[in-house]
């Protein structure tokens, strides 16, 4: 494997980053990968908004797919360099969108690609997924909203909760019941976020900010050709959903290299009892292995890439991202608050606030990293199963 990047994609790399440099704050410290944070004040509303339009008219927001779908048709590794580029930075254009647009691109109909996939790489919608529910996390054979065939559509009735920003949404991806006699009777259907009987309410996260919702679907008609795929087939709809989602893994990597260097900065700057933080040996050896899980996850992800890039299975190593990305963001967060002690718990309004209260929030936040998107025991699974240690499967 070769990780070297060629002259082309190092200049779109510098590309990326002076559109970073131009269009971010003065000082911005970032925020975490995700559209959550849209949801912390109309002011991260508006940047994450005009991040996301400016993207759209680059076509960043849809590098790899085809042109006649608003993309680029550039390689992996291009997509990859921007996603790095934007998690490094915190920039605010992390959306589902995108995960979304890959299920049309790989399942849809030609009308469906061009009316649903060439706003997204525009920058003109947001989008939103409505996996779990309040009996069907993990267990995704449990989901139980139904959708009922009628002569000219579907039906919809039931909930949807932990939806990411559901609320900024202007379509959801949501997958439904469509057979109540069958294990796989599920079916992925695109629903306007604005139709008559959707009634969502926010959930704060751990962190404070309200970017969760429930939604509810009272009698919500949806037309038939918003069908993405073939009736009671989403369950494969799912599975390739959750092996994008998994690779969220490794934006939570380039991310914690920010808040690493961020720390390392503080622990040069810091002076206890007339000497440099960072001359502590416990704080060097903390901040030193931190740098090594880092690095470890950074080749995997280069791994990841690499077999994407290549047409290569990538659901083993899409878990293993996914797990060590999320254990190594938990223990950035902890050593974090150990190393700044007691200004580590401040938050940014805070007039003593180090670091704009990043570390708080980030130690916050990541206590979820192990379970969004899919548990560590699901992942190891993955990792345990078919394509990759080829294990038979649980019994």
């Amino acid at each position: 494997m070769d990780f070297r990047y060629t002259a082309e994609e190092e200049a779109f790399r510098q590309e990326v980053r002076d559109f970073f440099d131009q269009e971010l704050p003065p000082g911005f410290l970032g925020v975490d990968p995700g559209p959550e944070e849209e949801s912390r004040s109309q002011e991260y509303r508006q940047l994450g908004l005009s991040m996301w339009r400016k993207s759209g008219d680059r076509n960043y927001l849809g590098l790899t797919w085809p042109k006649e779908y608003g993309g680029r048709g550039a390689s992996v590794w291009m997509e990859a360099i921007f996603m790095q580029e934007a998690a490094y930075r915190g920039a605010p254009v992390m959306d589902m969108a995108p995960a979304s647009a890959e299920l049309i691109l790989q399942f849809g109909t030609e009308e469906q690609k061009r009316r649903f996939v060439v706003p997204i790489a525009r920058g003109q919608v947001k989008w939103a997924t409505g996996m779990s529910e309040p009996n069907a996390g993990t267990d995704t054979f449990n989901i139980q909203l139904k959708a009922v065939e009628e002569a000219d559509g579907y039906v919809l009735n039931g909930q949807k909760i932990w939806t990411s920003n559901a609320h900024h949404a202007d379509y959801l991806m949501v997958f439904s019941r469509t057979d109540p006699n069958k294990h796989m009777g599920l079916t992925a259907i695109v629903v306007d976020a604005r139709s008559p009987g959707i009634t969502m309410r926010q959930i704060a996260q751990p962190t404070g900010i309200p970017a969760f919702c429930e939604v509810f679907f009272d009698n919500v008609k949806v037309p038939r050709d918003n069908v993405i795929g073939q009736k009671n087939g989403g369950m494969h709809l799912l599975l390739h959903a959750f092996g994008i989602e998994r690779s969220y893994g490794l934006l939570t990597i380039y991310n914690a290299q920010r808040y690493l260097e961020q720390l390392i900065q503080y622990a040069r700057e810091t002076m206890v009892d007339g000497q440099p933080l960072c001359q502590d040996p416990l704080v060097r050896s903390r901040l030193a292995q931190l740098a090594i899980d880092i690095e470890v996850c950074m080749n995997l992800g280069h791994e990841l890439n690499w077999l994407a890039a290549n047409g290569q299975p990538t659901v083993k190593a899409s878990a293993q991202i996914k797990i060590l990305g999320g254990q190594t963001c938990q223990r950035v967060g902890n050593v974090g608050m150990q190393i700044m002690g007691l200004y580590g718990p401040l938050d940014e309004e805070s007039k003593w606030a180090r670091i704009g209260g990043r570390i708080k929030h980030t130690y916050i936040s990541a206590l979820s990293f192990t379970l969004a998107g899919g548990t560590t025991e699901t992942s190891k699974n993955h990792v345990a199963g078919r394509e990759g240690l080829g294990l038979p499967k649980q019994v």
